[in-house]
């Protein structure tokens, strides 16, 4: 995580979507949460839009307490993708702010595209003045409270109702370009009976710039609820969120049974079997996912149906970075499917530390355990001092080894 020097320290969201999400609901539930209103309005006024107001007031929804956001437009007009876009570039936020907000047009677009099955959708609600609003003003707000990540672990869509729109009778299980949002983002997505839309266009839109699909494990420091505005009696009709820090992997797996002298990490192992790539271009796709971070990475023979030989390419990599792991999976192989699974390991003591021998210095990884330490050559310099000396690598590490053990 970066660290902002001279500013307060970046906070990580969660989504809590448990009724739903809206445009609206997010901005009120952010603003609930701490983020300045004033701030939000003066970040709007950059867009030249028509006269607004804006203004919260508390109110119940069946139980939880929630900031309700109440927009006042002298003039309603609906704004096309490309408009929308150039009045973002053109308002000169934060290069953060930019980049979400421009996110969260494109996935709009997106969905109503292919809602409509079109290449150039003509947005109708979901490009009106008080849509411009909620998305930017969500992505103000985020930067407001320094948010530099969010999760989402499911939302809730609805099931079975319709809701009215321009075209006429939708579904709201969700509406079509809502629905196309969430399913190109990854969401998962949790069906119930309701009575109204759960999920718009612009509530879809903003998860799809913001969050990552699935679990997330944090401290929470603050929390908000944003109110939709109906009232049902079947259930709470809010968003939640939750903003703080993430909980390390050492602290989320404290609770693992204990072996004095490790530490405990979890851990997510990513697999895909792939029988119609060159052997050099398997390697590359191993090279990247270490770039990218992974504890290790590595490819095993194996042999698929019709006597076919084919090979696995693995990754162990950490366990809340699952799904940028699967994506470098996707990007580099020909795979169709990556398969992941959770484990905890137990790691010994490590540190690298830089020892003077015969040869020349020498970085080694140290390993201690139970009271033994081990020193083993890093291969890089084996191989530096291989070249240095004119000597097969071999010789090099058996010298080394003997002189590290002592033998």
């Amino acid at each position: 995580m970066t660290e902002i020097i001279g500013g307060p320290a970046p906070r990580v969201l969660v989504f809590d979507c448990f009724s739903g999400i809206a445009g609206d609901m997010t901005l009120a539930a952010l603003v609930d949460a701490g983020a300045s209103l004033d701030r939000v309005r003066e970040g709007l006024a950059e867009l030249s839009l028509p006269q607004f107001a804006l203004a919260t007031e508390r109110v119940m929804r069946a139980g939880i307490h929630a900031s309700y956001l109440k927009v006042s437009l002298s003039e309603e007009r609906t704004y096309q993708p490309d408009e929308m876009r150039a009045m973002v570039r053109k308002a000169g936020y934060r290069e953060r702010v930019t980049k979400r907000a421009l996110a969260a047009i494109d996935a709009l677009a997106q969905g109503e595209a292919d809602a409509h099955e079109t290449a150039k959708p003509h947005l109708h609600e979901a490009g009106g003045v008080d849509a411009m609003i909620d998305l930017v003003g969500a992505m103000l707000a985020l930067e407001e409270l320094n948010v530099e990540a969010a999760w989402c672990p499911v939302v809730t869509v609805g099931s079975g109702t319709i809701t009215k729109s321009v075209h006429g009778a939708l579904p709201a299980s969700p509406g079509p370009a809502a629905a196309n949002i969430l399913r190109r983002a990854g969401f998962a997505q949790r069906f119930v009976e309701a009575a109204h839309e759960l999920v718009t266009p612009t509530g879809a839109a903003i998860l799809a710039a913001v969050a990552t699909p699935g679990p997330a494990v944090i401290r929470p420091e603050l929390q908000g609820a944003g109110a939709g505005t109906f009232n049902p009696p079947e259930r709470p009709n809010a968003l939640r969120v939750f903003i703080g820090e993430v909980v390390s992997t050492g602290e989320a797996a404290r609770e693992a049974p204990k072996l004095a002298g490790t530490t405990v990490r979890e851990v997510v192992l990513l697999e895909a079997n792939i029988d119609d790539m060159p052997a050099e271009l398997l390697a590359h796709a191993r090279d990247r996912l270490l770039e990218a971070g992974a504890f290790d990475a590595w490819l095993e023979p194996i042999g698929m149906k019709k006597g076919r030989a084919a090979t696995k390419l693995c990754a162990l990599a950490p366990l809340e970075e699952e799904a940028r792991f699967a994506g470098i999976f996707l990007s580099e192989t020909t795979t169709l499917g990556v398969r992941a699974q959770p484990y905890r390991r137990y790691e010994a003591v490590r540190t690298i530390e830089t020892v003077i021998t015969s040869m020349g210095p020498v970085r080694v990884k140290a390993r201690e355990w139970q009271g033994k330490r081990r020193l083993s050559p890093e291969f890089e310099d084996v191989r530096a001092l291989a070249l240095a000396h004119n000597l097969p690598a071999l010789e090099v590490q058996r010298r080394l080894e003997a002189e590290l053990t002592g033998k």
